[in-house]
């Protein structure tokens, strides 16, 4: 049964704050970063048209002028295992919305749910939330505001120089998990050529830019010793730069990409973002991996290596310097705490995969299934423990091959919630754009195309066999099978 849900703005914005108007454009440019590219996301003359349901009599909007704006709503089914995908996307971008909106406007910000008594149904009436949306179209007085820009806000951030760190960048406001706070083309890209035309390739990229970009690349970091230094690895001072801060055009690529404003975020053994190469943008992105807090600075992870010791020598090596992270200056009993769960997540990873990518013969995820799916369900705490909520990146590859085990057995039922679960994880750190994104939701729609369904058919299930009424710890015994 659908309900009705969404917020308000308490009282509305007025149109002849400064104070409010700053508040509203800053809104709406989080909510263009966010959603660049989405076909369900359209951005009209007047307003931002969300067209998640075919058959809405009403299609949530945000108007570019914030006066008009009393309510952002639509009804939602809020059973978490509906058949609808557009329902299931239009519950992420509406918690989506929500949190930008608290967070820029606060005390302002009023959820409601229709169905729930403690929520309500809203602080305006009906006829004049209308009469609201109905003005949307209609011209400003005295001269309509033009649209805000297009380009990715820098609201949600500045740059500043940190205590032994050099540059960075900091939060200007409370971001949401979720937020793509960046969106960024490479200044240039450089195949990975032998090291002795590294230097040559460079050279001639940056002779063809500007002068003020050519400066800003000399201004990146460079932690590869000059030529003339005692040094016994001799390192150009153009090919030091790019190999101090270039970032791969995706995973395993061979291209790798220069960021004048990325290449500045700091390292984290616990990042609060993750970072993408979106190949249908041709971008890197970056994503709030969980709440960051004004004031926070933003990190992202140079490096995978797991255990303290390794990841630390490997930072000094190829970065040049010693973590300080919060994680890396915390006691030895709590570091030795850390190493011991990396050293379980590793263990399960291997594990897990191992059994998953194997061969279609007769393997582990073959003959016990259950013990494969049940290490999924210990990776997912083990990372929560770890990683307190950042790791929304790995629990959805662990999601994933929760996915794999059921789809191989044959059960449509618990593949669907398990890659719904993947796709929602995915969708917070890369987006709804990214392609591994729009993988997952055409699984959703249809599990049965994956390579491995029906490899075996002993927990074979249909789509329409997930159970109703069950919730919580419940719902999570039926799913992991433990019930």
């Amino acid at each position: 049964m659908k309900t009705t849900a969404g917020f308000d703005l308490v009282p509305k914005l007025s149109c002849t704050s400064p104070e409010d108007q700053k508040s509203w454009n800053t809104f709406i440019s989080q909510i263009r970063s966010q959603y660049p590219s989405n076909p369900n996301v359209q951005f009209k003359e007047n307003y931002i048209l969300f067209k998640h349901f075919e058959a809405e009599e009403h299609h949530p909007m945000l108007p570019y002028t914030g006066h008009k704006f009393l309510r952002f709503s639509s009804s939602i089914n809020p059973n978490p295992v509906d058949n609808n995908i557009l329902n299931n996307d239009f519950l992420s971008v509406l918690h989506t919305v929500c949190g930008i909106a608290k967070n820029i406007f606060g005390k302002k910000f009023r959820w409601w749910r229709d169905d729930l008594k403690e929520d309500g149904e809203g602080f305006y009436g009906w006829q004049e939330v209308w009469e609201s949306w109905a003005s949307y179209d209609m011209p400003n007085d005295p001269t309509p505001s033009p649209p805000p820009s297009v380009d990715p806000p820098n609201s949600l951030f500045k740059i500043q120089t940190i205590p032994s760190k050099g540059r960075g960048l900091i939060a200007t406001v409370n971001i949401p998990t979720g937020t793509r706070i960046l969106t960024e083309s490479p200044l240039f890209t450089i195949p990975s050529p032998p090291i002795p035309s590294l230097e040559t390739s460079i050279s001639k990229t940056l002779n063809s830019l500007s002068k003020e970009k050519q400066s800003a690349y000399h201004s990146l970091h460079n932690n590869y010793p000059p030529p003339s230094s005692a040094s016994k690895v001799k390192t150009p001072p153009l090919s030091g730069i790019f190999k101090t801060n270039a970032i791969p055009c995706g995973y395993n690529s061979s291209i790798a990409g220069i960021y004048l404003t990325i290449c500045l975020i700091n390292h984290s053994c616990i990042p609060n973002t993750y970072h993408n190469w979106n190949e249908n943008l041709e971008q890197e992105t970056i994503h709030a991996i969980r709440p960051i807090n004004a004031g926070e600075e933003i990190t992202i992870s140079y490096i995978s290596e797991s255990m303290s010791n390794p990841r630390r020598k490997r930072l000094q090596e190829y970065f040049g310097f010693d973590c300080q992270c919060q994680l890396c200056t915390s006691v030895p009993k709590q570091l030795e705490s850390s190493d011991e769960k990396r050293q379980r997540i590793l263990e399960l990873n291997e594990s897990i995969m191992s059994n998953v990518t194997a061969g279609y013969g007769t393997t582990t995820i073959d003959s016990n299934p259950i013990d494969c799916l049940r290490d999924c369900r210990r990776l997912i705490g083990l990372l929560g423990q770890e990683y307190d909520g950042s790791a929304v990146n790995f629990e959805g590859g662990a999601y994933y091959d929760a996915f794999r085990v059921c789809i191989r057995q044959g059960d449509q039922a618990r593949a669907k919630v398990m890659v719904g679960r993947a796709y929602e994880m995915r969708v917070l750190c890369e987006g709804e754009d990214s392609e591994s994104s729009r993988d997952l939701k055409r699984l959703i729609r249809n599990p049965t195309v994956h390579k491995m369904y029906g490899l075996s058919m002993a927990w074979r299930s249909e789509l329409g066999d997930v159970p109703e009424g069950l919730e919580g710890e419940e719902f999570e015994k039926w799913l992991w099978r433990e019930a």
